[in-house]
């Protein structure tokens, strides 16, 4: 099937599954409710990320059997085994040490494809990869707090890498990139504005270890350098990992559930869901993507782009919280 036959199939089947997934939810009573620690005010069911899994698994076992075995072989099932723990933890709830320990598992597996194939890279930085897509996979969920915004950031994020996997000729990775890409935007439509759904656990925790994994595997391979793969996720790291450390600076227990992250201190400040996920979308088009199409024209100028922008968000980051103060 052709690469855009195939995006527009992955589109459908995640719009339809998630709505699917709506009425389930509904059915089953899992709903997410209103209260101090959450920035929506209306009864909202969650679990709505299955249907773009069900999508991404659907079409490859369908339409797209032969990809590139990283997809097939580790990645794929990887996103399946967690997306299947997120959607057990919605029905009966799972000890924090045991979603890590499937966590730390996957990981693991995942890497133990990419040495493998392969990699013959320093053990400090088989460690520091394996550090790295745990903390995608945890900080890509913690973002997970405000209509759309996950969403969002996978359509770009998805671009990016398939643009980027598309020029150093690997088309089948760019291809399952695009299907990432479109799965995330059939599930929009539910989430966006209103939402009529939640992503959850079971989409967001599959598509962090998704992202983390396709940017190591890129940097591992050539397909692009660890400053541009820094880029692509670039403002899910600044307030995700800005927020962590304030937390643990503070004395707090960062590991529970909390309203500090820029986007929520937003919201609980006036702002609507719409406005905030545009503020983050219009960043990444106007500076992040020329940020990264420097570094990728110009690699000598590669890091510095890279740590002049964390700067200049860093500091955007603490200038808006300081002004919008700290919620509990």
């Amino acid at each position: 099937m052709r690469p855009a036959i195939l995006v527009i199939v992955v589109l459908v089947l995640s719009f339809l599954f998630t709505g699917f997934a709506t009425r389930y939810a509904r059915w089953r009573g899992l709903i997410d409710h209103p209260g101090e620690r959450h920035s929506h005010s209306v009864a909202t069911p969650r679990g709505g990320g299955i249907g773009l899994m069900l999508a991404l698994v659907l079409a490859t076992i369908l339409f797209f059997p032969d990809v590139e075995g990283f997809w097939t072989d580790a990645l794929l099932p990887g996103m399946a085994v967690l997306s299947l723990l997120g959607w057990w933890d919605d029905h009966r709830s799972l000890s924090a040490r045991f979603r890590f320990l499937v966590q730390l598992a996957v990981s693991i597996a995942l890497l133990a494809y990419v040495v493998a194939s392969g990699w013959s890279g320093h053990m400090i930085a088989l460690v520091a990869a394996g550090l790295t897509l745990l903390w995608m996979t945890n900080l890509y969920n913690f973002m997970d707090g405000s209509n759309g915004m996950v969403g969002a950031q996978g359509v770009f994020a998805s671009a990016m890498l398939c643009w980027l996997f598309y020029s150093s000729g690997l088309v089948e990775l760019a291809a399952a990139s695009a299907m990432v890409g479109a799965a995330c935007l059939g599930f929009l439509p539910w989430n966006l504005g209103r939402a009529k759904v939640f992503m959850g656990d079971v989409g967001s925790v599959a598509l962090g270890f998704c992202f983390g994994s396709l940017l190591i595997y890129g940097v591992v391979n050539g397909s692009f350098d660890l400053p541009v793969a820094l880029l692509i996720m670039v403002l899910f790291l600044i307030d995700a990992s800005l927020t962590l450390l304030k937390r643990v600076i503070r004395g707090e227990q960062w590991y529970n559930p909390h309203r500090q992250h820029l986007y929520q201190q937003l919201i609980a400040s006036g702002w609507t869901h719409g406005r905030v996920l545009f503020l983050y979308q219009a960043i990444n088009l106007m500076l992040v993507v020329p940020g990264i199409i420097v570094a990728v024209r110009y690699p000598a100028l590669a890091w510095v782009v890279t740590l002049a922008l964390v700067l200049a968000f860093g500091t955007g980051w603490y200038l808006m919280t300081r002004r919008f103060g700290v919620l509990a």
